[in-house]
């Protein structure tokens, strides 16, 4: 398997150090981090009965942060 390097910033790299988990490799980190990404629409309800109009805008803070 081929391989390449990248260069990032060291607050990204610290983000990827504390979302790895016990024997996993960083290629492993970045492949279930992408995994995980999905539409907003899932998200819809997940803070309650609110709308899905506060939803997103609660998930636009979450990401702010």
């Amino acid at each position: 398997m081929s391989s390449r390097n990248i260069a990032v910033q060291k607050a990204v790299y610290d983000g990827l150090v504390r979302e790895k988990r016990s024997g996993e490799s960083f290629t492993t980190v970045l492949r279930r981090l992408l995994d995980q990404r999905r539409g907003v629409d899932e998200l819809a309800g997940a803070w309650g009965p609110s709308g899905a109009k506060a939803d997103r805008a609660h998930l636009r803070r979450l990401r702010e942060e």
